[in-house]
């Protein structure tokens, strides 16, 4: 298998340190070019390496690792996030295909994300578009905001804005479009909830659906409590959810 050419970008030497040796142990197909402790260097090594894969730490003083991929115009290698507990980043990051690490790294964590580079390597598959789209949602400013979900054997990117519900089933979750398509990511439904958190549109309405309120068509006004959606499917609403969710509404 041909070897994976990857820059290791942290600004805390012991940090470089183990993930060097954990790959040198545990992944013998990954080539290590060089190592970077801030943005400005990493940026210069990656124009002049031109790596398969850089490891990249999210929190780093002169400007995060989000910083660093705003310097390119053009994505031209995958990227391994690693961090330190950030909810609403690993958030993001676990909606937009790309792989992140949790420190302390553990091994089978790292292993798995190599053989997923090694898959996409293979497959010629490029994460340009998932890391546009990752810089999009931490954008504020952007008001258009995509999920990207596994689907069957492709990968889709969904506009929230067209979404009608999310549904959930065992550990999956049933995503319903306003183009009345579904999609069923292995996904549970509380990962969803975490990444709408900031999205006022969106609320769940009991254990197992989350609905868009702009899709919203009609409410009961007496038990049990409903709510109609514009592509025809209706939930009941949770009993301890009533009162949040009619005042949402109205």
């Amino acid at each position: 298998m041909n070897k994976i050419n990857c820059i290791l970008i942290d600004d805390e030497t012991s940090g470089r340190v183990v993930l060097n040796e954990l790959l040198a142990k545990h992944c013998p197909d990954v080539n290590i070019l060089a190592e970077a402790a801030n943005i400005d260097s990493a940026y210069a090594l990656i124009v002049e390496k031109q790596p398969d894969l850089i490891f990249l730490d999210i929190q780093m003083p002169g400007g995060d690792g989000f910083e660093l991929l705003k310097k390119f115009s053009d994505i031209n290698f995958d990227v391994v996030f690693v961090t330190s507990f950030d909810k609403y980043a690993i958030n993001a990051i676990k909606f937009s295909a790309l792989d992140y690490l949790l420190k302390p790294v553990d091994v089978a964590d790292l292993v798995a994300s190599i053989e997923k580079v090694q898959k996409r390597k293979a497959e010629k598959e490029r994460p340009k578009e998932w890391v546009v789209n990752l810089l999009n949602n931490l954008d504020e400013a952007k008001t258009e905001k995509k999920i990207v979900i596994h689907h069957q054997d492709k990968v889709k990117l969904l506009k929230l804005s067209d979404i009608v519900c999310f549904e959930a089933e065992s550990n999956y979750t049933h995503i319903y479009t306003n183009d009345n398509q579904r999609y069923t990511p292995a996904r549970v439904l509380k990962d969803f909830e975490e990444f709408l958190e900031k999205y006022n549109n969106f609320i769940r309405i009991n254990k197992k659906v989350i609905v868009n309120l702009d899709y919203v068509t009609a409410y009961s006004k007496s038990e049990p409590y409903m709510l109609f959606l514009k592509n025809g499917q209706e939930y009941e609403i949770g009993r301890r959810k009533k009162t949040e969710i009619m005042g949402r509404i109205r």
